[in-house]
């Protein structure tokens, strides 16, 4: 019994000495970053290994908006300044050139942590391998080939009667609501136009949000965006069970998102097939350039 103790103790003490070994290691690692990278300006970090995170935590729980600190940071240390976390180093970009160079060229990869998770929320699909979340730029190439007619400026140009009629439906609605005294909530009306806009420019479909309040997409547009925060940033959120509630509601939206979506292209493939008159929307410029072999 005591030879076993003695065994026992032996490989505890063998083990405390390999996970401080691969703690000192990982502190030197993070050592290297720092002294890689800390040529770049940024704000003064609050922990040797944690980085600023604990500040961007601080933010988001105190139910404040973690970009307005990483705005103050830009106007403190430049247009390009570093955060650190843990092993990892962002370097945030605020200048106009350099973020289309970023967006635009082949020699940025997409972080693959950030957008595989974006791929679907909690388990349902969501942007799934998209224009977003492509990170093959070839693939994103050809999809952004498709797109591109759609939303050329001559293009958009012709549909400015659309964003006219709703935004001039936005004031007749403000008009009432002021000669009633009623209290407008302006973020849910902006909302609420941007939503129409969109829909009718991109699908040709009328919702007239600020007359329809039982209107589901609202809503669902809103879970998605809740639950797409949570599931990027908190990789434990999920592992709660009173957080899941709330995860059955985002994947009821995604599922409504999606299928309606879906639902919107297959009826217009067909009316186009058909021969049908379709409406001069995005959705139909982009089926034509992807029928002409764009694909």
């Amino acid at each position: 019994l005591i030879s076993k103790l003695g065994w026992i103790g032996y490989l505890f003490i063998c083990l405390l000495g390999l996970i401080f070994i691969a703690f000192l290691c990982f502190c030197l690692y993070i050592k290297y970053i720092h002294l890689k990278y800390d040529h770049i300006p940024g704000p003064p970090r609050d922990s040797f290994i944690f980085g600023h995170s604990p500040t961007m935590l601080r933010e988001m729980s105190n139910g404040r908006v973690v970009h307005d600190k990483f705005l103050e940071w830009a106007e403190t240390y430049g247009p390009v300044y570093r955060i650190n976390g843990l092993h990892f180093v962002v370097l945030c970009v605020t200048c106009p050139d350099t973020t289309k160079e970023v967006l635009m060229s082949p020699k940025y990869p997409k972080d693959s942590q950030v957008y595989k998770r974006l791929f679907n929320l909690f388990g349902q699909r969501f942007f799934g391998n998209g224009l977003i979340t492509a990170q093959n730029h070839d693939e994103w190439y050809k999809q952004r080939r498709i797109m591109d007619p759609a939303f050329s400026s001559l293009y958009l140009r012709g549909q400015m009667g659309a964003f006219n009629e709703r935004a001039e439906k936005l004031m007749d609605k403000l008009a009432d609501m002021a000669d009633n005294n009623t209290a407008a909530n302006m973020q849910h009306m902006f909302n609420c136009v941007t939503l129409d806009v969109i829909t009718k420019v991109a699908f040709g479909v009328e919702l007239d949000l600020l007359k329809e309040s039982d209107s589901p997409f609202p809503n669902a547009i809103e879970m998605c965006l809740k639950g797409m925060v949570h599931y990027v940033r908190d990789f434990t959120f999920q592992l709660y069970p009173k957080n899941k509630k709330f995860i059955n509601e985002v994947k009821k939206s995604c599922q409504l998102l999606r299928s309606t979506g879906r639902q919107w292209i297959n009826e217009r493939k067909m009316a186009v097939q058909n021969g049908e008159d379709v409406p001069k929307d995005i959705l139909t410029q982009i089926l034509k350039t992807a029928g002409k072999g764009m694909l």
